[in-house]
């Protein structure tokens, strides 16, 4: 690692981890419900601010390990005797701890393998992608199963590699770390398993890895793992093993299947749009010329058993494989070096790749200031504004902080009064009764619906600034989904 800061690349590296820094600022919120109501709401519980009825249906399962509820049970409670406790400040330092976890993760590995490539465009080329296409910190910044299973899981493989690489650093010490890592993200990320065929195939067969040494990784495994069942008996109240509990639930009784199945071939096409094209076009195909060039490599062992595990499974969404990102990088940057030295320096070429590292660059820097759930700003500026403003905020027919039919506890304000409306005659009655306080409603729309019609409404917040709400070029702004919050009062 020392070598990598000291090298040219060293601003790049120091880029990486400002770029990671500001994406957890800006990415609030959770890529997939499951990133927040199976940690923040889990942990909120615990806390004593939600009730047991409000938490999904995975927590009756038992199938969810506890061990990111519990991180983030420790930092709210530290927070809280330091009376500093905000759940939204709880929510950016997890963020910015996996945003510095993926940044550090990747570091290791981009040291470890740089040598891999001949050419210095090829390596300048592994160490942009590594640390800047555009999904690198939205993907790395998210408290989820995925990211931090997948960074323990690369911080076990540059051990591994390392100690590969260097006879002299072939100690137990850090054997015993690896194994630990890799118990830690098989415990909290069941899926990571099919990379460790991969990973099982290369220690046998390629780094013919001495038996006494695999042993030492089995057993650090086996002590993750119960390190993981002591904090869901803390968190559960009894003596369970969560991933049998999921594969049970999710394999042996199809639940998984009810949120629907897809063809094997299907993740192609979700990557295809979801990657971005042309970005996503030009990936594939390289990553496959990466593979025919390194096929027995540690990296591209693990990203062929875990990709054909998932086309196996029915269900399929394209978070399941994020752990797989870097590996998918280092083979298509492989790939693209392999492009590189058999074309040599075509015009054309050069004109594309420009074209490409400026789109991916547009697209990054999007990314990083954007919002990952919209809503989670609004209900920062209520929770804010509840601290200096005695207010109540009213909804109709529905909870404003209810989200993917489960209700969001974790940032709600404790001291603010929530009325759930049916008729705007409620709303009347309700402005008579509550004088003293300021009411306020949190909208679905940029103009206040129809539900406040009759009534006086002030805008005290919108994600987009003033000046741009401006410009309706082209009707934007009715294609988009723009929320605001209101100041409600009788005319």
């Amino acid at each position: 690692m020392k070598s990598l800061t000291q090298s040219p690349y060293r601003k790049w590296v120091y880029i990486g981890l400002l770029v990671q820094v500001i994406a957890a600022w800006f990415s609030v919120g959770y890529y997939h419900p499951d990133e927040h109501y199976q940690v923040l709401e889990f942990c909120n519980y615990k806390l004593g601010h939600s009730p047991l009825s409000d938490l999904p249906w995975e927590y009756s399962a038992h199938c969810r390990p506890a061990l990111q509820p519990f991180i983030a049970f420790c930092l709210s409670r530290l927070l809280e005797m330091m009376g500093l406790f905000n759940p939204f400040m709880v929510a950016f330092m997890l963020r910015l701890f996996m945003g510095i976890f993926t940044w550090w993760a990747t570091l290791r590995l981009v040291t470890i393998l740089l040598p891999d490539f001949t050419t210095e465009r090829g390596r300048k080329f592994f160490v942009g992608c590594s640390f800047f296409l555009w999904f690198i910190p939205f993907i790395g910044v998210r408290f989820s199963s995925e990211t931090i299973a997948a960074d323990c899981f690369l911080v076990a493989l540059s051990l591994l590699l390392k100690s590969n690489k260097d006879e002299q650093r072939r100690g137990l010490a850090g054997l015993a770390i690896a194994g630990f890592l890799l118990g830690l993200a098989l415990f909290l990320r069941l899926q990571i398993g099919f990379a460790y065929l991969g990973l099982a195939c290369w220690l046998l067969f390629i780094a013919k890895t001495p038996w006494k040494n695999l042993l030492v990784l089995c057993f650090a495994g086996i002590g993750a793992i119960i390190v993981g069942v002591f904090v869901d008996h803390w968190f559960y109240g009894e003596w369970l093993l969560t991933p049998y509990n999921y594969f049970n639930v999710n394999i042996i009784q199809h639940v998984a299947a009810k949120f629907g199945t897809d063809p094997w071939w299907y993740y192609f096409v979700m990557f295809f749009n979801l990657g971005i094209p042309p970005l996503s076009v030009v990936l594939l195909p390289l990553f496959f010329t990466g593979l025919s060039k390194k096929p027995k490599h540690l990296l591209s062992l693990v990203a062929v058993t875990f990709f054909v595990g998932h086309f196996l499974i029915g269900h399929k969404e394209m978070r399941f494989l994020f752990p797989a990102s870097f590996p998918f990088i280092f083979i298509a940057c492989t790939g693209l070096e392999q492009l590189l030295l058999k074309v040599g320096e075509k015009p054309w070429l050069k004109f594309s790749l420009r074209f490409l590292v400026v789109f991916n660059v547009a697209i990054l820097l999007f990314k990083m200031v954007t919002p990952a759930e919209e809503v989670i700003k609004y209900y920062g500026f209520i929770y804010n504004y509840s601290q200096k403003h005695d207010a109540a905020i009213v909804s109709f027919h529905q909870s404003p902080y209810k989200l993917d039919v489960i209700e969001c506890n974790f940032y709600k304000p404790r001291n603010l009064q929530i009325s759930v409306l049916e008729t705007k005659e409620q709303l009347t009655e309700l402005l008579k009764q509550q004088k003293n306080k300021e009411i306020i409603y949190l909208s679905r729309t940029l103009a206040p619906g129809p539900e406040l019609a009759g009534f006086k409404v002030e805008k005290l917040y919108c994600e987009f600034p003033d000046w741009l709400l401006k410009y309706n070029v082209n009707h934007w702004q009715d294609r988009s989904y723009i929320w605001a919050v209101y100041k409600v009062s009788a005319l």
